[in-house]
């Protein structure tokens, strides 16, 4: 017996329909981001996917592979100051410096990587740290013209505007106040999925297996034949092509690119980003990237009294020290990241079951039925409700975030009832209708089958309720 509240077999019509809800949540989450936030909100974001870019280049060499390195933020300044330099001396665009930024990142992530063919651990980590603590200084540089390429400690302004051409003014956000800032994140958005569907596909296969069974055993991996100087240098190598990439994107949405913007400071952060959000996750890194640039933003705005002897302000002199705060309680809570929390939960709410080579489920989902004493469907009408109740608890959190004190934590209590709402509800009623059918097939009481009946109904309502009131706010928005 199963203790997920919903059973499917991989590929059957009811995982497919799970998976549709999720991809249209997806959809409906990133139309309305440029619609909802405010112009400098929707800069954050630009900038947090950015990072999220360059967090899943690190993600690649620290999660998938195993080795230490900590200088991707050197990467990043790279790509930002060399696609700088062809747009501003060169008089190329961005669509034209892509590939090439791509090309030099491998290349420059190959040589970067040739000292962990030698050394590992902390002395790999040594030699990354070495190359984000010199490039700032490096930018510097007067000699071979490169402080004239590179602006010097004055940074370099990128001219070119990145505005919509007249058959992309559609968009969601592009016409009105947000304009630029939401066609950047538009192309930001196309740049990210083209990304991650990449590395997706590179980790499932044979040369991402390899780089995992690398991380897992190397003895192991170099007994079976896995190349190891190989598959070692050429994902450092893709790993850099990303930091580039993230660096190119950098410099798009902020027009300006300066030394003190890659600094060790920033790699810190990028390994914060990788912890927080998932080390060896593809969903983690963009996590890490949400994390790293919005839950910094959020500390500034914290008052804690302390036992009436001191406010811990977030923009006084112990700032980062609630944002540390928040680091420890992640490490103690959740060591995997925020994704491992999301798969916990996630393992509670469905099971799939995998397919056997030739096309049949491991088990049936009739074997991990609960059987006439079910109480998924009670389960289902509470999780329909709450999806009801939730969205009405999150507005009025956030109607309090004006108020003096706790505006964060009410403006993540107020996020989090308004995400888990929208999530309980479709799921609710896929739960009513999965116990529904079970009630049809005599494996359930009549009883059972009432309270099935009453989740699917009410889940299906808010869900669609929950659907009209996004599109309508799209279509509105566009028209």
């Amino acid at each position: 017996m199963s203790q997920a509240l919903l059973v499917v077999e991989k590929g059957s019509k009811q995982h497919r329909r799970f998976l549709g809800t999720g991809v249209l949540y997806l959809f409906l989450m990133v139309t309305l981001v440029p619609l909802w936030l405010e112009p400098f909100q929707l800069g954050k974001m630009n900038r947090a996917l950015v990072i999220g870019v360059a967090i899943l280049g690190l993600n690649l060499v620290v999660g998938f592979n195993g080795m230490l390195a900590l200088g991707h933020s050197a990467f990043m300044g790279f790509g930002a100051f060399m696609t700088a330099s062809m747009i501003q001396d060169e008089n190329w665009d961005y669509w034209m410096v892509i590939p090439v930024v791509l090309i030099v990142g491998f290349l420059f992530g190959l040589i970067t990587g040739l000292p962990a063919l030698r050394v590992k651990g902390l002395y790999l980590a040594l030699i990354t740290i070495a190359l984000a603590f010199v490039f700032p200084t490096l930018v510097n540089i007067d000699e071979l013209g490169i402080a004239q390429r590179t602006g010097g400690p004055n940074g370099r302004k990128v001219d070119e505007e990145v505005i919509a051409p007249n058959f992309m003014e559609w968009l969601p956000g592009v016409e009105g106040p947000r304009g630029g800032s939401a066609y950047r994140y538009w192309v930001i958005i196309l740049v990210v999925a083209i990304t991650m569907l990449v590395i997706r596909n590179m980790i499932r296969s044979r040369a991402g297996r390899a780089v995992i069974a690398i991380r897992d055993n190397e003895a192991g991996a170099a007994v079976y034949g896995v190349n190891l100087p190989l598959y070692k240098s050429v994902n450092f190598a893709v790993s850099g092509a990303l930091g580039f990439l993230a660096g190119l994107l950098w410099s798009m949405d902020k027009a300006f690119v300066a030394g003190q913007d890659f600094t060790f400071l920033l790699a810190i952060d990028l390994i914060i980003g990788l912890v927080i959000g998932g080390v060896g996750t593809l969903q983690g890194s963009l996590v890490g990237g949400l994390f790293v640039v919005w839950v910094r933003d959020l500390t500034k705005n914290v008052s804690i009294p302390l036992f009436g002897l001191y406010n811990l302000d977030g923009a006084g002199p112990l700032a980062n020290a609630i944002f540390g705060l928040i680091l420890i309680l992640f490490t103690f809570f959740a060591p995997g990241g925020i994704v491992s929390i999301g798969r916990m939960i996630g393992a509670k709410m469905i099971q799939v079951i995998p397919i056997k080579p030739d096309g049949d489920p491991m088990v049936t989902a009739e074997s991990l039925d609960a059987g006439p004493d079910s109480t998924r469907a009670k389960s289902g009408l509470i999780i329909a409700t709450a999806g009801l109740v939730l969205p009405f608890a999150g507005y009025f959190f956030n109607l309090a975030v004006g108020t003096e004190g706790f505006n964060m934590f009410l403006w993540c209590a107020g996020a989090i009832a308004l995400a888990g709402g929208v999530i309980c509800a479709p799921f609710g009623a896929m739960v009513g209708l999965s116990e529904f059918e079970a009630a049809e097939a005599g494996r359930r009481t009549e009883a059972a089958k009432s309270t099935a009946m009453a989740a699917m109904v009410l889940g299906g309502l808010v869900f669609v309720f929950h659907l009209v009131f996004a599109l309508q706010w799209i279509i509105r928005s566009i028209g």
